[in-house]
């Protein structure tokens, strides 16, 4: 029988997802594409409109002091001009806004259900796959992550708020009212105006893609590729080179909103819904901004929406040089600590790590299995990181893919203990007696490619999935599934 590598048709959506929103490809039609022209063009843009509004001006005020149907006409024309000049701009702006807004709620449409749990779980594959079709080692590691992590993040974002919310710890009034009024209407129907969903959820989705969208900005180019575009975008930049980096990609994020996105546009004809229509815009641009703008020093305020999840991502899909799989969960405690030290809201990240727990989805842990009588056996087997909300921050809900060191389509899962979790060193610790012959014949049955079996230590503390995750069959990691007892 045929094995099918790839993408099955899920995890091509997710992934066609991540391309709308940031890739390289003659298009250009993804969002981060559509930014670099649209910083490109603007000069230019701004340049015309100053010279049209000159023309209509010397026209209206007849500076030539010329009378009759020539200067009339000379004027109708500049006006139309203007007005053509205007429209296409403005044209442009909604179309931008919408490519973003049907981003934002084809996102929703796999994220979302009208339960806690289903939603959690539809989150939870949407951040495994990401992060499961994410190289974790070689070349592409930081390409494919910078254009992942912008939906990751976004995700992750949603998540935070509705923790948040449901904590009481969000005090924004129009947030609060949206979620009210939200609360008996069925989340998944879109012919229904749902006000937490179109005004709040919508919002944040698009702040958090929109977050690092001035790095579009030629100046921030110059910084990460320089004047001939051959640098390493991924290298460390220098002190001062970073602070004018940040600097200008937070102002010119603003920029954009403000100046490249138009508000949505009423197509009814009901007065009474018009006039809602244009408050909620109105409303919606004022949290964009808002979002933006306290991201960058959150202390207890609503930026820590975007703020955590942006920390935390750029941990576990790191686009750095010194990335490291094993690391990945330390993302979790480096947010505890910085929470510690005051630098982020404590409350905020006890509630973003009570949502993803140590170990990010899709991460891949060895641990060693029970038998029928609750006793370790000698060996260890692999498991993926599969469920948000985990009872204990370092006990996660996991998808078993190997039995018996056999690996097959996951049809099991777990909540794996500290101590068989080969990650902790106690567990590992429990297979040194076991003999190196025996350990050898796991790893060999175990590991994909010779070369990394070679370098691979005997007793593992985590593991690659990525080649795993490339056979189609293998992709539905979140299917219904016995539990065992770890």
């Amino acid at each position: 029988m045929a094995v099918s590598f790839g993408k099955a048709t899920y995890a091509k959506t997710v992934q066609r997802l991540i391309e709308r929103i940031y890739n390289h490809s003659p298009l250009k039609d993804s969002i981060y594409e559509q930014a670099v022209l649209w910083f490109a063009a603007k000069p230019q843009e701004d340049k015309q409109a100053a010279a049209l509004e000159q023309q209509l001006y010397l026209f209206e005020n007849n500076q030539s002091g010329a009378k009759g149907k020539g200067t009339a006409r000379n004027l109708k024309e500049a006006e139309s001009q203007s007005q053509e000049f205007n429209n296409q701009v403005e044209e442009a702006k909604f179309q931008r806004y919408s490519e973003l807004e049907a981003i934002c709620y084809d996102v929703l449409q796999l994220c979302q259900s009208d339960t806690f749990v289903d939603t959690n779980q539809q989150t939870a594959k949407m951040l495994g796959t990401i992060q499961l079709m994410s190289p974790t080692k070689g070349r592409q590691v930081a390409k494919t992550n910078q254009k992942a992590r912008h939906l990751y993040k976004a995700l992750l974002s949603l998540r935070l708020l509705d923790r948040l919310v449901m904590d009481g710890l969000i005090d924004h009034p129009y947030i609060m009212e949206c979620y009210q009024a939200s609360k008996e209407l069925p989340y998944a129907e879109n012919a229904i105006h749902h006000p937490y969903r179109d005004n709040i959820h919508v919002t944040v989705l698009m702040a958090a893609i929109l977050q690092d969208i001035g790095r579009c900005h030629p100046s921030c180019q110059l910084l990460l590729k320089g004047p001939e575009g051959n640098f390493d975008e991924f290298r460390e930049l220098e002190a001062d080179e970073r602070n004018a980096f940040l600097q200008d990609s937070y102002n010119e994020a603003f920029t954009y909103v403000q100046h490249a996105l138009s508000k949505g546009r009423y197509r009814g004809r009901d007065r009474d819904e018009r006039d809602r229509f244009v408050r909620d815009e109105e409303q919606k641009r004022e949290l964009l901004l808002l979002l933006l703008k306290q991201a960058a020093r959150p202390q207890e305020g609503i930026g820590n929406v975007l703020r955590i999840p942006q920390i935390y991502t750029s941990m576990v899909l790191s686009t750095k040089q010194s990335y490291n799989y094993e690391d990945l969960p330390k993302a979790a405690l480096a947010l505890d600590k910085s929470a510690e030290l005051g630098k982020i809201s404590k409350n905020s990240v006890a509630g973003f790590l009570r949502i993803v727990g140590m170990f990010p989805q899709g991460y891949g842990l060895p641990y060693i299995p029970k038998d029928s009588d609750g006793n370790d056996m000698d060996r260890y087997e692999y498991a993926i990181v599969a469920g948000l909300y985990p009872s204990n921050f370092r006990q996660p809900f996991c998808r078993i893919v190997t039995y018996s060191l056999t690996y097959q389509a996951s049809a099991r899962a777990c909540v794996l203990s500290i101590e068989n979790n080969l990650y902790f060193a106690p567990a590992r610790k429990k297979l040194e007696v076991i003999p190196e012959e025996r350990l050898l014949d796991i790893l060999r049955k175990l590991v994909y490619d010779f070369q990394e079996r070679m370098a691979s230590p005997l007793i593992p503390k985590f593991w690659h999935p990525y080649d795993y995750f490339l056979h189609t069959k293998n992709q539905n990691l979140w299917n219904k599934a016995i539990v065992i007892s770890n």
